[in-house]
């Protein structure tokens, strides 16, 4: 009776749990970044990224994977056929989590209010977030700028981060601050 009893309570443990994780709703990304597949496998295609503590909605779990899309003309992929994006469910959580530890930066009134990232958003990392501000400053101190609107890290050139001053964006590597 015994051995009843503890199989019957770890199978209400782990159901509960599991629960959690296969059903629909409302998640937070818990991971610095998840890719999105157009399969639920490590194999699919990777469309996008997202990232730490963003929302985002579950529409079914399959094999450890979480769709957060709805099913969609795969042609603006180049797929012949409906798909949509998956993420492992693992990555994402039912509660938001907490923001990261942020650099002590000396604030410059030349840079915008959230003109730089804080740590965790778009993926940065407390360097990412470092080397923008210093970047941010050599645009400043040189005169190319007069004030610094937005900053972030080029998704479409390697190891290269931007900032903008009301014009085209400024692009710079980490070597050039």
């Amino acid at each position: 009776m015994k051995k009843i009893v503890v199989v019957a309570l770890s199978l209400a443990v782990s159901g509960s749990a599991f629960a959690q994780a296969s059903k629909p709703g409302t998640y937070y990304v818990k991971e610095a970044a998840l890719e999105e597949r157009l399969a639920p496998s490590a194999s699919g295609s990777v469309t996008n990224r997202i990232y730490r503590r963003q929302k985002v909605e579950v529409f079914e779990i399959k094999d450890g994977w979480a769709r957060v899309s709805k099913y969609y003309d795969g042609a603006v992929e180049g797929k012949a056929s409906q798909v949509a994006r998956w993420v492992l469910a693992s990555g994402l959580s039912s509660t938001q989590p907490a923001e990261l530890p942020q650099p002590s930066i000396q604030s410059d009134p030349r840079i915008a209010k959230d003109a730089i990232p804080k740590v965790g958003q778009h993926g940065l990392t407390e360097q990412d977030v470092q080397i923008l501000h210093k970047g941010a400053l050599r645009f400043l101190n040189s005169g190319k700028c007069s004030r610094v609107e937005y900053g972030d890290k080029s998704t479409s050139k390697a190891n290269t981060y931007y900032v903008n001053c009301g014009g085209p964006n400024l692009f710079f590597t980490p070597g050039d601050v």
